[in-house]
Order: structure tokens, then sequence, then C-alpha cells
């Protein structure tokens, strides 16, 4: 067999006994969630109505000659000394279930009982020791109308191998009834020769490139979860339900124009509408799901029954200055490279880069097909009978919410499958117009950005769930190699560590004035593989990591931490939780740091007058800044009158407009600083002030601090600007202040 490819050479078999096989990484992952808390979502469950005569005995036969025909049907599972094996069974008895359900009185009536039979035939589990993984039920409606129900376990089967059965199936059936043998010869390829030939792919160096893609692609990724409704303290899965809308003719034109345009699929144009309602959804900008593709790249596999479905995972970054056009273009972009390394499986892909205990990549799921199950919708209407496919019901669902788009006679139809343990029917049904909304707005105005669009910007930010928080033993960013950032100075001093929390390199000259015995250790805080999605972050999460990196550079105390602006209140955060631990902190040094909660907490009224202080403040710098001729009159006036009016001055921003690389992490930390409300801390603090604060009745002296700092606190003024307190002569001053406050707090440490 060679590398990469399947052969057309079958796997050896024994006639006479039961043959063993090693199993698929998707067999292996389905086996383990089958013998979960939540073994629900594994069936392939499908219905179709018969119009026509189709006896039993046929249906029988047909199915007999498909069991006979394709080995994956006659096959069951095991496992030995830990490992997973496929058992194909020399012979296998299929059953079909037959059900009259004409004496009922009224159609109505019996479409009614045969909705509750094929519910409860999705939901069903099935004993994955036992073949056939299938179940068959014909419902009689009437002399020349029934239902078929076929349920296929995931284990043997995947919607692609569902449209190839059900065309033999109907072939096989009408030579019956023509008082002809059906075709039971086997094909060329089995899916036991597609085991091994994974196998054989997975043992080479053919997917190295996936690799190095999928590890990039996912580096820093956790799930898009949608908070939900409920919090239900048991989920086992079984409580999935569909909701479904028909798309308007309209949009399907717009679609089909806007794609053939511009060169992009539905696909494409699916997740770019999922990601952006997710954005507003969620609040967050880098959008994480999943979605499934055939995996038959290989003309063999195309006539394969078995599940060589794989899935795989797009990350789309929502940039909300980007026009719709640019947003499809990027999801399609995206989706286009994914496809290309969907050979790996995900199940190693999923593990190539670590992930906080408990994340989830793939919460929400998007699936779409041109038609359904790969087949047409009415499967031959020139025989003794038509099959015309019918709506499935769920058979619990291993997603939150499981998206997907289908052809059908009638038109596209959105779906939307919904774990309801977690989500109310009108909630989901929310989520579909929403869905379609961001779709309208893409293909009818491309031009707009989405923060232009009233049906796009109406959707309505859901609040977090608390059981969707990471938890104190699982946190949310993750330190893993923390060499990366840390820089030391004067490593060889006697003194005791001062150690700063920063996102930008600008101490050097402040080490240098506390001189060569002081140790000086300056913590790069923003993560080095980001930017990462961290909205979800609470300042304590952020204080938490703080202290993983504190205590690797330094691993016991006595401490002394600073920060200057917000990462100021980073440290003395940090500073509280490591005095929580029992550890001893020497002093807090708080640089131009206001105290998270001082301005959010004051009263409507006061905040504006405050922000009213500072605009003035901020007009009088650039008229100072102009008179000096050190930006021009376009700077004076014209950027900030459009900046009021919610747009981007001509040309957008200069390509150096994100300064340092760690700028993404200080728009999360200043939101979670924002949000948090600090305990008071029995700790010594120093808060060294510039002149550039302001000063007055909303600017108050201590800058918040006062009832927050039970220990002894100290102001010093600084004479330099905000962002000017670490050049020569302000760090010479800050020294000046901090050595004898250093020298005293470890002297009574001595003591």
């Amino acid at each position: 067999m060679s590398i990469g490819r399947q052969d057309d050479a079958q796997a050896s078999r024994d006639a006479t006994a039961a043959a063993t096989f090693p199993c698929t990484l998707l067999q292996e992952r389905f086996w383990a969630v089958a013998h979960s808390r939540r073994p629900y979502g594994l069936n392939v469950a499908m219905r179709w109505l018969v119009e026509g005569r189709l006896s039993h005995e046929a249906t029988e036969g047909a199915l007999r000659a498909l069991v006979q025909r394709h080995e994956i049907l006659r096959t069951s599972f095991r496992e030995d000394s830990g490992r997973l094996a496929q058992m194909i069974h020399p012979s296998c008895q299929i059953k079909l279930r037959n059900v009259d359900l004409s004496a009922l009185a009224s159609e109505e009536e019996r479409l009614a009982r045969a909705e509750e039979i094929a519910r409860i035939e999705a939901l069903e589990l099935m004993d994955l020791t036992q073949a056939p993984l299938l179940r068959a039920s014909l419902l009689r409606l009437g002399a020349d109308r029934s239902m078929l129900l076929l349920t296929f376990h995931g284990m043997i089967a995947d919607g692609w191998s569902i449209g190839l059965l059900v065309a033999e199936f109907r072939a096989a059936a009408l030579a019956i009834e023509a008082g002809a043998m059906p075709d039971a010869s086997a094909p060329d390829l089995q899916f036991a020769d597609y085991a091994l030939w994974e196998r054989e792919l997975l043992a080479s160096s053919d997917l190295d490139e996936s690799r190095a893609y999928w590890r990039r692609q996912l580096q820093g990724a956790v799930g898009t979860v949608v908070p939900p409704d409920h919090e239900p303290a048991d989920r086992r899965g079984d409580h999935g339900e569909i909701t479904s809308i028909l798309m308007p003719p309209t949009l399907s034109a717009a679609i089909d124009a806007y794609a053939h345009r511009h060169g992009v699929t539905l696909f494409g144009l699916a997740a770019a509408a999922l990601a952006l309602m997710l954005r507003r959804l969620t609040g967050r900008t880098d959008i994480v799901f999943g979605s499934q593709v055939a995996n038959r790249q290989e003309a063999a596999a195309e006539a394969l029954a078995g599940p060589t479905v794989n899935s795989i995972t797009l990350r789309l970054p929502i940039d909300d200055g980007a026009d719709l056009a640019a947003l499809a273009g990027k999801a399609a972009e995206v989706a286009q490279e994914a496809l290309q390394h969907q050979r790996l499986p995900f199940e190693i892909a999923s593990t190539l880069v670590p992930r906080p205990a408990g994340a989830r990549l793939q919460a929400v799921n998007l699936v779409v097909h041109r038609s359904y199950s790969g087949t047409s919708e009415t499967e031959g209407a020139d025989g003794a009978f038509t099959l015309v496919s019918v709506p499935s019901f769920s058979s619990g669902t291993q997603w939150d919410l499981n998206f997907y788009v289908i052809g059908r006679d009638e038109g596209w139809r959105m779906s939307c499958e919904a774990d309801a343990t977690l989500f109310d029917a009108s909630t989901v049904r929310d989520f579909l117009e929403m869905w379609r909304s961001c779709l309208e707005a893409i293909v009818t105005t491309p031009d707009r950005r989405w923060t232009e669009c009233p049906a796009v910007r109406g959707i309505p930010q859901r609040a977090i769930a608390a059981a969707d928080q990471p938890t104190a033993d699982q946190p949310l960013i993750v330190v893993q190699e923390p060499s990366r950032q840390i820089v030391r100075f004067h490593d060889h001093g006697s003194r005791t560590p001062m150690i700063v929390m920063n996102n930008q390199s600008v101490y050097y000259l402040l080490a240098r004035e506390l001189g060569a015995d002081r140790p000086f250790i300056d913590i790069q805080a923003y993560h080095p593989d980001g930017p990462l999605d961290l909205s979800w972050c609470t300042f304590d999460d952020f204080a938490t990591y703080a202290v993983r990196l504190i205590r690797w550079a330094q691993p016991s105390g006595p401490y002394v931490v600073g920060g200057h602006c917000v990462y100021g209140a980073l440290a003395f955060e940090a500073a509280r939780q490591l005095q929580a631990m029992g550890e001893r902190v020497l002093l807090v040094a708080l640089f131009d740091t206001w105290a998270p909660g001082y301005r959010e907490t004051m009263s409507e009224r006061d905040k504006q007058r405050r922000h009213r202080r500072l605009q003035f403040e901020a007009r009088r710098k650039r008229i100072v800044q102009y008179r000096k001729g050190e930006i021009g009159l376009k700077e004076l006036l014209w950027k900030p009158i459009l900046r009021r009016l919610g747009h981007d001055a001509p040309g957008g921003p200069p390509p150096d407009a994100e300064p340092f690389a760690g700028y993404w992490f200080d728009n999360y930390i200043y939101e979670a600083a924002a949000r948090h409300r600090p305990k008071p801390a029995a700790l010594q603090t120093v808060l060294f002030r510039s002149q550039e604060t302001l000063r007055g009745r909303l600017f108050d002296e201590l800058m918040g601090w006062q009832p927050l700092v039970t220990g002894r606190l100290q102001k010093v003024e600084i004479a330099s600007a905000h962002l000017d307190m670490f050049r020569e002569k302000p760090a010479a001053q800050i020294a000046a202040a901090l050595n004898p406050l250093l020298a005293q707090a470890e002297s009574h440490q001595d003591g």
C-alpha cells in the first residue's frame, strides 16, 4: 500500500471467523464518548417518506444485501488490553421492524405516531459489541405510503456513507420487487482497508506540514462558547432539539450572485455570517468553532461505506474595522487553508497545542450540505416507489449548538441542533434569524462595516454564564515558556529583588538608579504566544497569571512588586494573592496607577464631568503641540472631529499603529480592571504620582487607593508626565524615594 493513498488491494480476510482489525482514531474517540457520561449524539438517524409500493420482504432483503456487501455494516467493537479493535463478522442478521399505522383514524394521527417512533429510534443507544450497529423500521401509513427509518451508529457510517447506502438500498429493493437478485458483491475497498491506510499514513511524514499548520492555527485557541439560558447540573447530551427556518428565495439568489461575483463558496459565506453572529453574542473577537469534512479526496474513497468524516477547526478573527466583504474573504481563506490540511485527524490536531483543563475547542459547529446526506432529496421517481427525505430528529448532541445549511426541494434550510438543557427553543430560533441577518448583510451590503449594519449591530451580547468561567485551578492564561517574559538586571545583587509588572521595556534606567546591589526583575506580562482571546478573564485571573510568573522568577519571598498604570493595579492584586499564600510582601510600588473601581463607581454626573475635564486637557495639550510645531492642523482639528463622528482619519491608521507586541494584552487587562473591585489588603504601599495627573475633587490625590490599603500608604510626587516617569531624571527621583523605603522594609524583615 502506497503511503498517503488508498490501495486497491484489500486486507486479507478469513471467511469462516470474525476478522480483527485496528480502528481509526475517529472510531476510538467515538468509543470513548459512547462510554462517557454523555454517550448521545453519535447516532446518524435518517428517515424517508416512501411513496409507492415497497414491501416488507423487499425492504429486509435489500438491507441484507447491503450488510453482506459492506463489511462495516457487520462490524462490532471490542476492547482488549486497552486496545480497541473492530470485529468483522462473516455474516450478520438484520431485522426490520414493521409497524402498521394505517389503522389510525386520520393522516395527522398516523404522521404524529410516526414522528414519535422516529424520535425514540434516533435517540436509543446501541451496544457497540453487538453487530449490526444499525436499526431499520418500516412504518405503514397507507396502502402505498410508508416511512422508512434507518439509524446507524457513527462508528460505522457518516452522512456521505448513508447517501451511498440509500442509493444502493433503492436499487436492491427495486430488483427484489421485480423478482431479481440484488447486487451483494463486495466493493473494491472496505473500511478495514481504510483503517489500515490511515495507520500507515500517520506513521509517515506525509502529514508533517499539516501538523505544523494546525499547531500554528490552534496556538492559544479556545472554542467560542455561547452563554446559555440555563446551567443544568447534569448534562447528558440526550436533549437535542432541531429548529429550522427556510431561507427566503431572494436571499438564496443574492448568495448565488455574490458567490459568483467574488469566487467564494456558500460554506465560506455561512462561516463568515456565523462568526459575525458569535462576535456579537459573545463579545469575543477571536471566533473558534468546528466543522466536518467528508475527507474523501481519493477517488476510491468516494464509494466507501464507513465513517471517514473528519472535524476541522475554523478560527476567524473579527476585525471590527474591516468591511463585510473583507470578513467574508477572510473566512473563505481560513476555510480553504483548513481544507488543505483536513487529512490530519482531529484527534491529533486538537492535542498539538496544550489548552486549559476543561476548555473545549469546538462548542459550536457548522455544516453545509448541497443536498441531504450526499443524495438528492427525492431518490428515483421512475420505479415502483420513491424515497423523499424528511428532516431527521436529534439523536442528542455533542455540541452546545450545531448550525447547518442543507439544500432541499423547497430551497435552502437553515437549521440548528441545540442542547435543549442549555437553550430554550425561542432562543435557538432567534439565533437562526440572527445568522440569516448576518448572511444577508454580507451579500447585500458587502462594502459596509458590520458596525454600520443595524440588523447586525442590534444583536445583543449575552451575559457570560458562571459555569463557563475558568476556575481557580483551571486558568485560561497558561504560562508555557516564562523565560521568554523575564528580563533581569543586577542578578547577583544581595538585596531583595524588585519585581515590576510591565508590557513594555521601560525600566532600565530605574534599575540602574536603584543600584547594582538591588536585583531587578522586569516581567513582560503579555503572553508571548498571543494574541489570545482573554475576554472572559477576570482581573483575578490576570493576577493569578502574574503570580505564576513572579514565582517562576523568584520562587519564594520576601517580595517587592510594582507596576506602571494598570500594571500597578495588577502588581497590587498579585501581592494580595502572594500574601494570602503566606508569603511576605515588603512593599508595593504603584507608578501613576488609579485604583480599579475608583472611576467606575462614580455617579453618572461625576463621570461626565470627569470625562469633559479630561477632554479639555487633551485639547489643551494638542494646542501646545501645534504651537510647538509637533503636530499639524489636520492632527489638531480634523482627526478629533472624525473620531467624534465615529470615523477613522482619511487613509486609515498608519501601518505602525500597533506600536508594541503586547498591545492586545493591554486591551483585555484594561477591560478586566474596569470590572474589578479590589479587596483591602494590609500591604505597605508607595504611590508615585506624576505631575501630569489632574487635580481636583474628581481626581483623588491618592488615586483611589486610600480605602484599599490598610497598611501604610505613602505618596511621592514625580516631576514628569505619565509616559515619561522612567526617563533619567524622574527615574532618579523615584529611586531616591524607593531606596530608603526598601532599606527600612528590609531592616524590619531582618528584625
